[in-house]
This record gives C-alpha cells, structure tokens and sequence, in this order.
C-alpha cells in the first residue's frame, strides 16, 4: 500500500472518526469494499448508519484526495488501476 492509498485511508477515518487496521485497508482495493468496511465499523460501534448520507460523505473524502471527479467514485473503482494512487 502506497503513500497516496495510505493518505486516503487516514482521510476516511478522520471523516468518519474510526481506525482502519492496516491489514484490512491492504486488502481492500476497491473503493466499494473500503465502504462497506467503513460502514460495518460504524454498526459494530452501535451506530445505525444511512447509508446513502455516507456514500456521499466517503465519495466526496475520496474526490477530496485523489482529485478525480466525482463521477469517477463508483463501488466497483479499483483504487490503484482507476484512481491511480500508488
């Protein structure tokens, strides 16, 4: 996991005040993976997420850091071949 990958990872947990184990984010290269797994987070804490005010929260946090548009952030990006990031 490269720096760009790992500065998104810490993005994402600063927006939604959660810790990503490293081995978990190593093994989640698409971005509809790294959701899912920041929302199972959420409901082992206790929360009842909404699932769609999130995706838009993660979504933006992912455009925020890698610069692409918006429309590029779908589930089923790959975070190093799609969004380039190392």
């Amino acid at each position: 996991m490269g720096l760009d990958t790992v500065e998104l990872v810490m993005a994402i947990e600063d927006e939604f005040g959660i810790q990503i184990q490293n081995q978990d984010a190593a093994r989640l290269g698409i971005i509809g993976d790294l959701y899912d797994h920041v929302i199972q987070i959420l409901k082992q804490r206790g929360e009842t997420p909404d699932e769609i005010k999130n995706w838009e929260r993660f979504k933006a946090v992912v455009v925020q850091q890698t610069g692409v548009k918006p429309d590029k952030v779908e589930r089923s990006t790959r975070i190093v071949e799609d969004l380039k990031l190392d």
